[in-house]
C-alpha cells in the first residue's frame, strides 16, 4: 500500500483515502504487536489525510476520527497531555461536521466521550467527565438493539459512570456502571474478541461498589469475572493481557483486606508482577500497575511482618510515583500510597526521617485534590492524619496529635454512612483521642474515644480481618475510662470485648495474640482465675500461629521475645490454682518452640508408614521440602513447585506449611493417632524424671516456682516466696557486669570483649551465687530432700534444672554461700546439677538404649589449633595429649589441621559415640541453624549435622567459647550450640556458658576422660566410669582446687546438658 500511495500524486481525489487506509492498517498492527512505531506511522499519515481532505467532503468527518482514535491511543501509551487535547480537538471536529441522523454519528459521540474520560483521568476536572457521560449518552441513544457496537458504547457509557463514581463518591454512579456493564456482558456472544474487556469492565464496577458498601457477594463477583478475562480469555500475548491482571490482582488485594486469607494476597502479588513485568517502561498504565503491587505488598507485611515486603513496596510504590507527572490526576493516589508504606517502615525500623517523608508525601496527596467533591480526599486525609499520629507517638508532640485529630475528624465528615471505609476512619480518629487523653487526662476525650470505637466495631462485620483490631482498641479504652473513674462496668465490657478479639479468627493472629493477652491480664488481676486460665488457653492456641512453620526460621525468632514472659504468666496462674500438670505442659509447650518444630519435621513415620503408607509418603516429603525452606538452604524437592524467585520460593514455603497442616488434620482423624505431633500431655513428660528429679523454675511477675519431677510421677510445688521476677533480672544483669569485669563475656551480636573492663562494671559473683543459693536452690533442695535422695545411685544425687526467664542464663549449678574465712556451703556438696532445654529433649535421649559401660567407647576428636582467618587456639595439642591418655588407639579418630575439613568429620560423626571438638565455634542467633564450628576448610553447620542419623551417640564436648551462652532475648529458646547438639541427637553435652581460660580446658579434659573412660591399660579404673554429669563435676572439683575455689570465672563456665 505504501508503494501505491507514493504513485499517488498529491492531487488526485483518492490520496487521503489511501493514506486513511494504510494509517488504519499501521494502527490495527499496533493494536496487535504494541509497537510505538506502528502508532507514530498511524498518527504521520492520517494527518495526511486530513490536511488532503478538504472541508466539506463526505469523508472528512471519518478522518478526524482516526486520526482522533490513534492520539487517544499513543496518550495510553505515553500519557502526553498534548496527545489528549488533540484527540478532543479532532473528535469534536467530527461530530460537529456530523449531522445528527448521519449513520456514524454514533460513534463519532462516544469517541469524543472517550477522550474526555482520558482528559479526566489526567486532569481530574469535573467538567470533563459531565461531558463524557453526556456524548455517550447520546451515543447510546443514537444506536438500535442490535448493532454491532451497541456492546461497546455501553460499556463505555458504564466506564464514564464509574469514573465519576471514584470522584464523587455517589452511589447511584456505580449502580448506573453496573447495569450498562451488564447489559453489554449479555448482548455480547462468547467467544468475542472484545469479551475480556467486558468482563474485566464490569468485574471492575463490582469491586468499586464493593469498597463503598463492603457487600462479599460484589468481591466475589469482581474476582471471578476479572478471572476469566485475565486468564481464561487472554493469550499471553495480547497487548491487553497487563491490564487485566492488574485487575484482578486488586480484586485479591481487596478481598484478602476484608478476609485476610493469605492465599490472596500471595496471588495478587504474582499476577500484579505479571502485569508490571507485561507493561514496557514508558507505558502510561506502567505506574498503575506498580502501584498496585505495591499496595500488595504493603498488606501482606501488615499480615506477616516480612521487612522484605515493605522494602519493596516502597520500592515499587516511589517508582510509580517517579513515573507520573505533577498535573496528572492520579498523582495524589500515588503519593498517598508511597506515605503509607514509608509510615509502615518507619513504625518497623523507628527511623524518623521515614515519618517525615510520610508526612510530606501524604500533605502533598491532600494538597492536589480537590477540597471538596472527590471521593478519595477522605482517604487522603486519613493516612495523612495516620502520619501525624505515628510522630507523635514518636516524638509526644501534642501539635502531632492536635493534627492528627484534626484530619481524622475531616474524613470522617466527608465520608457518608454506609461507606465500606466509614468504621476504618472512625477507628483512626478513636485512637487519636485516645492518644490525647493519655497526654491531657481530659475525660471528654476518652468518652469520645468509646463513642468512635464503638461506632467502628458496630459497623465492621464479623467476618472481617480488621474487626478484632477494633475490638481490641475499645477494649483499651474501656480499659483506660475504668483506670479513670474506676466503675466496674468498664472492667466488664473491657473483658467482654477483648475476649470477642480473640475469638475473632478472620483476624491477624498477632492482633488477636495481644487481645487475648489483655484479657488474661484483666482476669488475673481483677476476676476470677478460671476465666484467666480460659484466656491462657486460648494464647496457647494462638502462638502456633504466630511462630508459623510457613515463615522463616529467622522471622520466627524475631516473634518469639513477646511470647517468653506470656508463657511464664500463665504457668503462674496455673500453679495459683494448682493445676500443676498444666503449668508444666505449657512451660514445655512455650519453650523451644523453634528447636521443636525443626524437630517435628524430622519425625520418624514408621507407625503411620504401617496404616497409611500414601500418607506418610506425602507427609515426609511436604516435611523435608518445609525444613529446607524455613532454613537459608532452601532446595528444589520436586513434589509439584518449581521456585524460580525468591517471592515464589516465600510462597512456595507458605503453601508446604497449609499442606502440612492438611496433612497432620488428616492423620489425627485416623484411629490411634489423634495426638500425633501434638503438645505432649504432663502423663508423657512424667518420665522425664526416671534418673532423678527434674526441677522446672518458673519467673512470672506474678510469682515464682519450682515444679519438681519426681520418679514417682508427682510434682513437687516450690513457691519461691522470698525471690521476684525483678530480682532474677537484676541478678543476670550483676553476672553480665562481673563477666565484663573478668573481660570474658561475648556480646552475641559482636566480636570477644577484649577492650578494658569499664569502670562501671564489677565483680558480683559472690552475691550473685548467695542470692541464688538463699532464695532459689536451698528452698528447693529443703523441701525435696527425701525426693533427691531416693534415687541416688551414686555417692550424691543428680538433679536436672530447666530454668525460665532471666535464671535461664544464671549458673544454678554452683549457687552456694562463698567465705574465704569459713567453711563454704554449696549445691555441689548436695548433688550434681545438670541442665535441660527441655522435657522433650531428655525423653528422646532417655530412649535411647543403655550401652554395655565395659565396652570400649569410640571417640572422635576434632582440633583446630591454628584454623585459617582465625586466632590461634595455644593449649589445643595439651587438651588432645589429655585425651589421648585414656582412649584407646584402636577406638580413636584424631582430626587436626588439614583433615579437620567439614566433609572429613561429617564422615566420621556417625562412627563414634563421643565427640570432643576443640576448636572455634559461633551462634547465630537470628537462625540458631546456622551456628557452626571452624573447620580446616570452612564452617560445619548445625542445619548439616541435623541431617546425620546418630544412633549410637552418647557425648559431645565443646570445648569453645561460650557454647551454652544462648540470647538474653530469648531466655525460653537456648539458641546455642550445646542445645543444637542434643538436637543432632547427642544425648549428653559438655558445654561452657562464658569465655573460658586457655589452660583450663586440658586440665577438665583429663578429668573428664579419666573419669569417664579411666585408663585403657588399667581394669580397676575401668571398673569406676562415671556418667558424663558426674565426670564433669568431680573434674570441676579439681579445677577448684587448682584455681580456687574464690575464682569463680575459672571453674563456674564449665555445664553439663543433658541426661
Amino acid at each position: 500500500m505504501e508503494e501505491v500511495i507514493k504513485l499517488t500524486p498529491d492531487g488526485s481525489t483518492k490520496k487521503a483515502g489511501l493514506l486513511n487506509d494504510l494509517g488504519i492498517a499501521f494502527s490495527h498492527r499496533f493494536e496487535r504487536l504494541g509497537k510505538l512505531r506502528d502508532l507514530e506511522n498511524a498518527i504521520h499519515v492520517k494527518q495526511q489525510a486530513v490536511d488532503l481532505t478538504p472541508d466539506g467532503n463526505a469523508n472528512k468527518a471519518a478522518s478526524l476520527n482516526n486520526l482522533g482514535i490513534s492520539f487517544s491511543q499513543r496518550y495510553e501509551c505515553l500519557g502526553e497531555l498534548g496527545d489528549i487535547e488533540n484527540a478532543i480537538h479532532v473528535n469534536r471536529q467530527a461530530v460537529d461536521l456530523t449531522p445528527d441522523g448521519h449513520v456514524n454519528k454514533a460513534a463519532l459521540l462516544n469517541n469524543l466521550g472517550n477522550a474526555f474520560s482520558c482528559r479526566f483521568e489526567r486532569l481530574g476536572e469535573l467538567r470533563d467527565m459531565e461531558n463524557a457521560i453526556h456524548v455517550k449518552q447520546q451515543a447510546l441513544d443514537l444506536t438500535p438493539d442490535g448493532h454491532a457496537h451497541k456492546v461497546a458504547w455501553l460499556n463505555n457509557l458504564g466506564n464514564a459512570f464509574s469514573r465519576r463514581f471514584e470522584r464523587l463518591g455517589q452511589l447511584r454512579d456505580i449502580e448506573n456502571a453496573i447495569c450498562v456493564k451488564q447489559q453489554a456482558v449479555n448482548l455480547n456472544p462468547d467467544g468475542h474478541a472484545d469479551k475480556a474487556t467486558l468482563l474485566s469492565s464490569l468485574g471492575n464496577a463490582f469491586l468499586r461498589r464493593f469498597e463503598h458498601l463492603g457487600k462479599l457477594g460484589d468481591i466475589e463477583n469482581a474476582i471471578h469475572l476479572n478471572r476469566q478475562a485475565a486468564v481464561d480469555l487472554t493469550p499471553n500475548d495480547h497487548a491487553s493481557k497487563a491490564r487485566w491482571l492488574n485487575n484482578l490482582g486488586g480484586a485479591l488485594t481487596c478481598r484478602f483486606g476484608h478476609l485476610g486469607k493469605l492465599e490472596d494476597i500471595d496471588n495478587a502479588i504474582l499476577v500484579n508482577r505479571q502485569a508490571v513485568d507485561l507493561t514496557p517502561d514508558g507505558h502510561a498504565n506502567k505506574a498503575a500497575c506498580l502501584n498496585n503491587l505495591g499496595g500488595a505488598f504493603c498488606d501482606r507485611y501488615e499480615h506477616l511482618g516480612e521487612l522484605g515486603d515493605i522494602e519493596d513496596a516502597i520500592l515499587v510504590n516511589q517508582q510509580a510515583v517517579d513515573l507520573t507527572p505533577d498535573d496528572h490526576a492520579d498523582k495524589a493516589r500515588l503519593l498517598n500510597n508511597l506515605g503509607n508504606v514509608l509510615q509502615h517502615r518507619f513504625e518497623r525500623l523507628g527511623e524518623l526521617r521515614d515519618i517525615e517523608n510520610a508526612i510530606l508525601v501524604n500533605k502533598h496527596a491532600v494538597d492536589l485534590t480537590p477540597a471538596s467533591g472527590h471521593a478519595h480526599k477522605a482517604a487522603w486525609l486519613s493516612s495523612l492524619g495516620s502520619a501525624f499520629f505515628r510522630r507523635y507517638k514518636h516524638l509526644g508532640e501534642l501539635g502531632d496529635i492536635e493534627d492528627a485529630i484534626l484530619v481524622y475528624q475531616q474524613a470522617v465528615d466527608l465520608t457518608p454512612d454506609g461507606h465500606a471505609r466509614k468504621p476504618a476512619w472512625l477507628n483512626n480518629l478513636a485512637n487519636a483521642f485516645q492518644s490525647r487523653f493519655e497526654h491531657l487526662g481530659k475525660l471528654g476525650d476518652i468518652e469520645n474515644t468509646i463513642l468512635l470505637q464503638q461506632q467502628a466495631v458496630d459497623l465492621t462485620p464479623d467476618s472481617h480481618a480488621d474487626r478484632a483490631g477494633r475490638l481490641n482498641n475499645l477494649g483499651n479504652a474501656f480499659c483506660s475510662r475504668f483506670g479513670h473513674l474506676g466503675r466496674p462496668k468498664d472492667l466488664m465490657e473491657a473483658t467482654v470485648t477483648f475476649k470477642q478479639a480473640t475469638e475473632n479468627t478472620s483476624s491477624r493472629p498477632l492482633i488477636r495474640y495481644y487481645a487475648a493477652c489483655q484479657w488474661a491480664t484483666l482476669c488475673s488481676k481483677y476476676q476470677s482465675p478460671s476465666s484467666a486460665l480460659d484466656a491462657y488457653t486460648a494464647i496457647l492456641g494462638i502462638i502456633p500461629q504466630l511462630v508459623w512453620l510457613g515463615q522463616t526460621v529467622h522471622h520466627r525468632y524475631e516473634e518469639l521475645p513477646k511470647i517468653g514472659r506470656t508463657i511464664n504468666a500463665a504457668a503462674a496462674m496455673a500453679i495459683s490454682v494448682g493445676d500443676l500438670p498444666r503449668a508444666v505442659e505449657w512451660l514445655e509447650e512455650g519453650r523451644s518452640i523453634v528447636w521443636k518444630q525443626i524437630l517435628q519435621l524430622r519425625t520418624p513415620l514408621d507407625e503411620l508408614h504401617q496404616q497409611r503408607p500414601d500418607l506418610a509418603d506425602e507427609l515426609s516429603r511436604v516435611s523435608l521440602a518445609l525444613d529446607n525452606a524455613g532454613t537459608s538452604n532452601f532446595q528444589n524437592f520436586d513434589w509439584g513447585i518449581k521456585p524460580k524467585s525468591a517471592e515464589e520460593e516465600a510462597q512456595n514455603h507458605r503453601k508446604l506449611a497449609a499442606r502440612y497442616e492438611e496433612l497432620l488434620q488428616q492423620v489425627r482423624e485416623l484411629d490411634g493417632f489423634s495426638s500425633f505431633l501434638r503438645p505432649k500431655k504432663f502423663s508423657e513428660l512424667a518420665s522425664a524424671a526416671r534418673n532423678g528429679p527434674v526441677v522446672v523454675v518458673n519467673v512470672a511477675e506474678l510469682r515464682c516456682d519450682a515444679l519438681v519431677l519426681c520418679t514417682s510421677g508427682e510434682i513437687v510445688p516450690v513457691p519461691l516466696l522470698t525471690f521476684s521476677y525483678n530480682q532474677a533480672e537484676m541478678l543476670r544483669l550483676q553476672l553480665l557486669s562481673s563477666l565484663q569485669f573478668h573481660e570474658v563475656w561475648v556480646n552475641p551480636n559482636e566480636s570477644l570483649t577484649t577492650h578494658p573492663a569499664e569502670e562501671a562494671n564489677q565483680d558480683h559473683f559472690i552475691s550473685v551465687l548467695a542470692d541464688l543459693w538463699s532464695y532459689v536452690v536451698w528452698p528447693i533442695l529443703s523441701e525435696i530432700e527425701q525426693a533427691l535422695y531416693e534415687n541416688a545411685h551414686h555417692s550424691l544425687p543428680h538433679i536436672t534444672w530447666c530454668a525460665t526467664g532471666a535464671l535461664a542464663f544464671l549458673p544454678l549449678h554452683a549457687a552456694g554461700i562463698y567465705r574465704s574465712d569459713n567453711p563454704n556451703i554449696n549445691i555441689s556438696d548436695f548433688a550434681v546439677s545438670s541442665y535441660t532445654t527441655t522435657l522433650t529433649a531428655m525423653l528422646s535421649s532417655g530412649s535411647k538404649p543403655k550401652q554395655d559401660s565395659t565396652a570400649a567407647r569410640s571417640v572422635l576428636i576434632v582440633s583446630q589449633p591454628a584454623t585459617p582467618g582465625q586466632r590461634p587456639l595455644e593449649y589445643v595439642l595439651k587438651e588432645v595429649e589429655a585425651i589421648q591418655r585414656y582412649t584407646s588407639p584402636n577406638h580413636t579418630c584424631h582430626l587436626t589441621h588439614e583433615s579437620a575439613t567439614v566433609g572429613a568429620v561429617w564422615d566420621e560423626m556417625s562412627k563414634h559415640e563421643i565427640i570432643h571438638l576443640t576448636c572455634h565455634g559461633i551462634q547465630e542467633m537470628g537462625d540458631p541453624l546456622r551456628s557452626a564450628f571452624f573447620l580446616y576448610d570452612g564452617q560445619l553447620y548445625l542445619d548439616t549435622l541435623m541431617r546425620l542419623s546418630l544412633k549410637n551417640a552418647e557425648l559431645a564436648v565443646l570445648s569453645a567459647c561460650e557454647t551454652a551462652t544462648g540470647d538474653e532475648n530469648l531466655p525460653e529458646e537456648a539458641v546455642h550450640l550445646a542445645a543444637g547438639m542434643l538436637a543432632v541427637g547427642y544425648p549428653s553435652v559438655i558445654a561452657t556458658m562464658w569465655s573460658t581460660w586457655d589452660p583450663d580446658a586440658p586440665l577438665i579434659a583429663d578429668k573428664v576422660y579419666a573419669n569417664l573412660l579411666g585408663c585403657c591399660d588399667n581394669p580397676e579404673s575401668q571398673k569406676e566410669k562415671l556418667t558424663p554429669a558426674y565426670a564433669l563435676h568431680e573434674a570441676v572439683k579439681h579445677l577448684q582446687k587448682e584455681v580456687g575455689e574464690m575464682n569463680f570465672v575459672r571453674w563456674v563456665p564449665f555445664v553439663h546438658f543433658g541426661v
